[in-house]
């Protein structure tokens, strides 16, 4: 807390002294001006006074000028350098303005002066863990269990680093062991399912982040990794329950309409797929991924597509043949979609091989060869581009070309069958 200064200010700090309340964990409060001003006469009487420029910069905290409140705070430990709270609260501020490595050489200042301030040591595991510096953060951490075994952040904090040193028993166990200081931990049961869910270890997954929703119904990424859970086990209609659920409490969300839209495209209700992939382009115009899954969705539903000029006109030739399934207004809005797929990425084959094995399920043959010997440009080792080139070869008269397609495909598949 603010300390009384010697007599001669009493006069002056008493107010500031009964406003203000203590150093740590405190909530900031409207101080008076008056406060500030007592503190100000304070040092201008005293200026060599380490609790006044303590008890002003703590002031000045409580008002949240933490610029102001570092100069003081740094006057009193250069008049005290072993003025434990200053650096101590030196250090939290530091922390806050994201300056890690004053905030190391405070709270550092604080531990050797105090080997068993257990806020110093949990800061700098805040600071180590921040800076990657996972060794030291495990340490810091450590410190902290010995003093307070029953700190569940600080658990949880060393499973957080655990994790991040791919340590994923010893996470695990952090993990496990915060849940048993507190049931009710989320950010713990929701680390532990993280963990689960990497490890592939579904049934597990799906208990834990079901337990995240029973604590805390609104908890968006809990229902998200739920749905990633089901999906791994391949029950869609759960995975899409989850998903669903996610995006009513957190719409922007772009990664879970992305894999929703996969379920939808996986259960080949395309309509679905298509409402969820145009979410995430609206989301995230970079997304590439998305682009194409978009297109694709609109291709799958024999709506034919493309980015680039040559597959372009082809399309147009599209409405000359007879297809129950052609709309304009769709595959413009497919064309659109691969094109901006290609322009964010332009190198993914996927893209012109499911192109080219739409124009060929519709004969149109010379856009399909075009988009498959695109393909092989990008890739040449696409096995699947070069069959599929073969046959479209095959179809238009040209036996050479359709043979020469075939033997490469057989070469990259080891099938050297006569």
């Amino acid at each position: 807390m603010i300390k009384n200064l010697v007599s001669p200010f009493r006069t002056l700090t008493l107010m500031a002294v009964l406003v203000s309340g203590g150093i740590y964990g405190c909530s900031k409060v409207d101080m008076p001006d008056e406060v500030i001003t007592a503190f100000q006469k304070a040092i201008s009487i005293n200026p060599a006074l380490a609790e006044a420029h303590y008890n002003l910069g703590m002031a000045y905290n409580n008002r949240t000028m933490v610029d102001e409140a570092i100069k003081e705070l740094k006057k009193a430990t250069e008049i005290d350098p072993n003025y434990k709270d200053a650096l101590c609260q030196l250090g939290l501020l530091y922390l806050e303005k994201g300056l890690w490595e004053d905030a190391i050489t405070a709270l550092k200042s604080v531990v050797q002066l105090d080997p068993n301030n257990e806020l110093a040591h949990g800061k700098l595991g805040d600071v180590y863990k921040n800076r990657k510096m996972f060794s030291d953060a495990i340490q810091a951490y450590k410190r902290v269990m010995e003093l307070n075994p029953k700190d569940a952040v600080s658990q949880y904090n060393l499973g957080v680093v655990y994790a991040a040193e791919n340590e994923t028993d010893e996470a695990i166990q952090a993990f496990k062991k915060a849940i048993e200081i507190n049931p009710n931990f989320t950010d713990a049961h929701f680390g532990l399912g993280q963990i689960y869910l990497d490890k592939k270890q579904t049934d597990e997954a799906v208990s834990v982040f079901k337990k995240v929703t029973d604590i805390n119904p609104n908890h968006a990424p809990a229902y998200y990794h739920l749905g990633l859970a089901y999906y791994a086990q391949g029950n869609h209609v759960k995975a899409a329950e989850a998903y669903r659920r996610s995006i009513e409490i957190e719409p922007k969300n772009p990664k879970v309409h992305y894999n929703l839209g996969i379920v939808y495209a996986d259960e080949r209700l395309f309509d679905n797929a298509i409402g969820e992939f145009s979410a995430v382009v609206k989301l995230d115009p970079d997304d590439a991924e998305a682009h194409y899954r978009l297109g694709k969705a609109y291709a799958d539903k024999r709506v034919l597509a493309n980015a680039i000029d040559t597959v372009r006109k082809a399309a147009a030739a599209h409405y000359n043949i007879q297809n129950p399934y052609s709309d304009k207004r769709a595959l413009d809005e497919a064309i659109a979609s691969l094109q901006k797929s290609i322009e964010v990425n332009p190198y993914n084959p996927s893209v012109y091989f499911d192109l080219g094995s739409a124009y060929s399920q519709s004969s149109i043959l010379d856009a399909a060869a075009a988009a498959l010997e695109e393909t092989i440009r990008i890739d040449p080792n696409f096995a699947q581009a070069h069959y599929g080139l073969s046959i479209i070869y095959e179809r238009k008269g040209m036996k050479e070309e359709a043979q020469r397609e075939f033997l490469v495909y057989k070469k990259l598949t080891g099938d050297c069958r006569k």
